[in-house]
């Protein structure tokens, strides 16, 4: 059998499918229409209550003391005086002039109390469907038959009683007294009385109105009372089972994102784990990577050496030679003796001392260091320029160093001293495609002039200067302006790490206008590799 869903449980499967914002949208939504239907409902039915008070009021109070103020100028002010015209206590004369105003005061009131009659009792909201053609206007207009025969009944009496009072004056201006007497005794009083008869009862009809007025009234408040208190728990009502899907909503909602938050934090785990290990193999894979640039750049620096070696032991070679080739002239010449053979071992024993010494020199210079010693910055240039300078004088390059303030370092002196032979041998090579012109390299060691604790080695050079481009990258790994056959691009890298990663210094390049201590002279272009270390304080 198929089952059919009633209304309300479509209505809230929809609901059920609408996103958290669109149900708590027309949750905000029931709650302000049910205060407007409220509020408004509440101002209509006020509107009401009032409108009834006022025709209660004007329709049938006030005609009520128009009619009693009527009854009593016809019970005081025209019988009391028609009796004291009687007993001869006051003229006729003053009696007519009371009367005549008595019967103005009359008409005048009586007017009005018609005109109050004129006033529609219906409540607006009959007005309202009256004007829309919903109820008959006749209808609504039907006066209640005795209160219009009375109304009828009271007007002739009036025009009778004003008749007798004419005609009864009439007879007392023709002295016609007893006739007066009898038309006031006959006809005057029954007539009188009549009229205030029928006046009792108009005002008790009144009052009786008023009072179903007043209890039309207490109905529309009791109704109103109702209605307001029924649309106050329907409207909480809808909006608190709203609520409630809402709730559950949010509560499954909480339980899906607590679930989701799991499974992630599950996935951030893992990846964390598989990101470790993937960072410890990066790390291992940088370190070799490390090691590998920084064999090739001793090696580099150590092919550069071996080219210095080989110039500095040239020319003690040949002087080796010809010490070698004297004892043979002599043997030949038959004039070998002690004194020669002496001075010529001699000779030749200073020339292998001093090469064996410059061996030991660039021995000790390549040899790694192992811990952190301080050493002198001032010693540490000054050998490395001793090693180069002999060799740059062929190529027409002068060094010189100027050590404006002696301080010590704290760290590695033959890294920093490869550093240093990276640096000169740029220089070198820029120099060497001069073809005209003087070529300077010039060492400054320094004080930083803000900071004290800071020292500086500006390597400068008057090879022109260096690109923006160049600028940019020359630190970077494997970059170079060289052929691939004269150099491989690690050399400026490889010292930036040393500087920056093992001896807490940095390294930058710049260029400048530098006045050279060689001949005093100012040069525009100038390349200025900057050193900053931190002076090592310990004694």
């Amino acid at each position: 059998m198929k089952r059919i869903s009633s209304p309300i449980k479509d209505f809230f499967g929809n609901i059920d499918d609408m996103t958290i914002a669109k149900k708590t949208s027309l949750l905000f939504l029931i709650m302000v229409v049910g205060m407007l239907f409220i509020g408004s409902f509440a101002h209509l039915s006020l509107n009401r209550i009032k409108n009834n008070f006022d025709i209660l009021y004007t329709k049938r109070m006030v005609p009520v003391i128009q009619l009693q103020k009527i009854k009593d100028m016809y019970t005081i002010n025209i019988l009391d005086t028609l009796r004291d015209i009687e007993s001869s206590l006051i003229t006729t004369e003053d009696g007519k002039s009371v009367i005549l105003l008595a019967q103005d005061l009359i008409q005048r009131d009586w007017q009005e109390y018609k005109k109050s009659l004129e006033i529609d009792e219906s409540d607006w909201i009959i007005k309202l469907l009256r004007s829309w053609g919903i109820l008959s206007e006749n209808s609504s207009q039907n006066r209640d038959s005795l209160e219009i025969d009375l109304i009828k009944n009271i007007e002739s009496k009036i025009e009778q009683i004003d008749g007798i009072l004419l005609e009864m004056f009439n007879l007392f201006d023709k002295f016609y007294t007893a006739d007066a007497y009898n038309l006031l005794q006959e006809d005057l009083y029954p007539s009188v009385n009549s009229a205030n008869i029928h006046l009792t009862q108009l005002i008790n009809i009144n009052l009786e109105a008023a009072s179903s007025g007043k209890d039309r009234t207490e109905a529309v408040y009791d109704s109103t009372f109702e209605w307001i208190v029924a649309a106050t728990i329907g409207t909480i009502a809808v909006a608190a089972l709203l609520a409630t899907v809402i709730l559950q909503n949010i509560r499954l909602l909480h339980t899906q994102l607590a679930q989701m938050v799991d499974k992630k934090t599950k996935e951030l785990q893992e990846l964390n784990a598989d990101l470790e290990k993937k960072v410890a193999y990066e790390v291992a894979q940088s370190r070799q990577k490390d090691q590998i640039m920084f064999r090739q750049s001793r090696l580099a620096a150590m092919g550069e050496m071996i080219g210095n070696i080989a110039h500095q032991w040239r020319q003690p070679l040949n002087a080796l030679v010809l010490v070698i080739q004297s004892f043979q002239m002599k043997s030949m010449v038959g004039k070998l003796d002690d004194e020669f053979i002496n001075k010529q071992v001699d000779e030749g024993i200073k020339l292998a001392t001093s090469m064996s010494r410059t061996i030991d020199d660039f021995r000790n210079f390549f040899k790694p260091n192992k811990v952190e010693e301080n050493f002198s910055i001032k010693v540490v240039i000054e050998e490395a320029v001793e090693l180069l300078e002999h060799y740059y004088e062929k190529l027409e390059i002068k060094m010189r160093l100027i050590c404006e303030d002696e301080f010590e370092l704290k760290g590695y002196p033959n890294e920093f001293s490869q550093v240093l032979m990276n640096l000169f041998s740029n220089s070198k090579d820029i120099l060497k495609e001069k073809l005209d012109g003087k070529k300077y390299i010039e060492i400054i060691v320094s004080k930083d002039k803000d900071n004290s604790d800071i020292g500086v080695i500006s390597v400068i050079d008057n090879g022109g200067g260096i690109s923006k481009e160049v600028q940019d990258r020359m630190f970077d790994p494997y970059f170079t302006t060289k052929h691939q056959s004269s150099g491989t691009g690690i050399g400026l890298y490889m010292s930036k790490e040393i500087i920056e990663k093992q001896m807490n210094g940095s390294i930058t390049a710049n260029n400048c206008s530098h006045r050279f201590s060689f001949d005093n002279e100012v040069y525009d272009k100038c390349a200025c590799i900057q050193i900053q270390m931190p002076i090592n304080k310990e004694k």
